[in-house]
This record gives structure tokens, sequence and C-alpha cells, in this order.
């Protein structure tokens, strides 16, 4: 099998969570091409990623990502390699870049999934629709372009050959860069927390949020985060929602507290090495992905489990 994984980059810096779809290839098996269209500062995390050969591609319209010069770059290499799969992340240039690929390159296209495997009848992969609440799998006889959610596959490590490539592109694009505009920076990463302890309906009302402020405090490299009614109620700010419409975390330690389990909620956190949730409903759908589960009060929980920290 023959994969070609895409990378991207950001003012000449890689952007670390499209590594995972050398992750996802792995998982295939085959030989695993990556291609980075523009330039990068650091290539060592390039060298390392597990691909059998990373392709970077300069070119004086690849800097910065604009549609038709870097559509006609991947169109390129897809007719040169002929992959039986390319592979990129849902972000958002992917969700503006890769569906006219895949339409050109006259490949099916299935976005946003979280699994992919290979068998008899081809590729298949899994999506979440309806909001997360249904997982379809769609299977794939021939080649096919894929894209994978941020957070739903793991980086891999293993030497790779680097090649650089020049490419010609033509320069009236009928588009140009201007800038970037980030997102206010917020005040935590969620994301990238060791150990992040979350709340739901549970917690009753915004002024209790104050004990598990405490509770975070006294556990070392965690955050606090939330499901989707703590985020919408304003509680808490919306870059630290878990679920399908906020992030997808995969800490050491992933501490629910009051947390039913939506279906929408799971999808963001049951790749967490250890769950651990507390609810006083012992049929709470978070028991089903819980690596321990324990029934009680996290009024009473929370005190009792502090008290523990501290020795007493």
């Amino acid at each position: 099998m023959n994969l070609l994984c895409i990378i991207e980059q950001r003012y000449g810096k890689i952007i670390e969570s499209s590594l995972e779809t050398v992750g996802a290839a792995r998982a295939l098996g085959g030989h695993v091409t990556a291609l980075l269209p523009g330039e990068v500062e650091e290539k060592a995390a390039l060298e390392k990623c597990g691909a059998d050969e990373v392709v970077i591609v300069k070119g004086e319209g690849l800097k910065n990502y604009t549609y038709r010069p870097y559509r006609d770059v991947l169109l390129s290499y897809i007719e040169s390699i002929k992959p039986n799969a390319v592979i990129g992340e849902h972000t958002s240039q992917g969700m503006d870049l890769y569906p006219g690929v895949a339409l050109r390159a006259s490949m099916p296209y299935l976005p946003d999934c979280i699994s992919i495997s290979s068998g008899d009848m081809g590729l298949s992969a899994v999506r979440q629709i309806y909001g997360g609440k249904i997982e379809a799998v769609y299977s794939v006889p021939g080649r096919c372009f894929i894209t994978i959610r941020p957070g739903a596959f793991k980086p891999v490590e293993g030497a790779a050959t680097l090649r650089i490539d020049e490419a010609q592109v033509n320069q009236s694009s009928g588009s140009t860069f201007v800038a970037y505009r980030s997102p206010p920076k917020e005040d935590v990463d969620i994301e990238k927390a060791k150990i992040v302890v979350a709340v739901g309906r549970g917690i009753e009302k915004q002024e209790n949020l104050k004990l598990f402020e405490e509770l975070v405090k006294r556990l070392d490299g965690a955050v606090l985060a939330g499901s989707r009614p703590i985020i919408d109620s304003g509680w808490l700010p919306k870059g630290r929602q878990v679920g399908v419409s906020g992030k997808t975390v995969k800490p050491k330690l992933y501490l629910a507290l009051g947390i039913s389990g939506a279906i929408q909620h799971l999808s963001g956190m049951m790749d967490s090495e250890l769950i651990v949730a507390v609810n006083k409903d012992r049929e709470a759908p978070i028991f089903k992905v819980a690596h321990i589960g324990i029934v009680d009060d996290i009024f009473k929980f929370v005190p009792a489990f502090m008290k523990e920290l501290e020795g007493k």
C-alpha cells in the first residue's frame, strides 16, 4: 500500500497535530510519504516523524497558504506517487483545500474521521454524524482522500528520509495571502495538559467552581475544563470545552466530576490514558469509558480526595 500524508506549516513552523497523519497512515501499513508544502525552520521533527520519506516542497507561492498553488502541488504529487490514500488533517486549511483536490484527483472524500483501517473491502473509515450521536462506517474499494480529526490519532516516531523539492507554481492564483489572524490567546491549553479535571452539570452552580479550582491547584500539571453545558452557561471560557464542539484531549489522567457522559463529550476524551469518573448516578454513560468509576457525590468526594493529597 502506498500512502501520502500532508503536513501543515504556518510561518515556517510545523503544525504539530498534522504529524498525526503519519500515525494514522502507519496504522494501515505500507510505504508512507509525507508532503509539506512551504518551508520550515526546524526540520528535526520531520526527520523522526515515522514516515519513510518526507518531501518539503519549496516555491515562491508556497511560503503561505493560498488555494490554487497548494492545490496544484498536491495534485502533481498525487499523480506521480499514485497513493492508495491521501491523509490530511481536518483543519480550517484542510477544509478549504482538500475537497477541491479530491474532486480533481477523482478520489472519494471522507472528512473528519476518527478511525481508519484496511481490509478485504479496501479502506474503511469511521465518522461521527448528527453531532456525534452516531458513528458511521464508510468503506472505499479504491483510492480515497481522508482527513482525520485532530487528536484522534497519535503521532509516531521513526527515522525518515528528508528531501527538498523546488516547485514552479502559478502566481496568478486569484487570491493573495494577507496575514493570519489568531484568536485571543487562551489562559491555558487543555490539549497539552497532563491532568485534566473536567466538570459538568453536577457542579450545580458557578459558585461551586471554587472547590474544583482548589483541587486543580493541588494536582501538579492539572487544568480545569468543562463539558458543553458549563461552557454554554459562561462558567468557563470556550477554550476549556472538551468534546465534539470543543477540544480533543489525551492527558495521562482525565478526572470527570459530575459529567453524565453524552457521546459528544466522550468523543473528546475517551483516548485519555486513565479516566476516573465520579458521578452519583450509577447508570451515567461516562462509566462505560471510565477505567475507574466512583459512584459518589462529588461534593463529598473532592474534599475527601484533597485531604488525601495533603496526607491528612
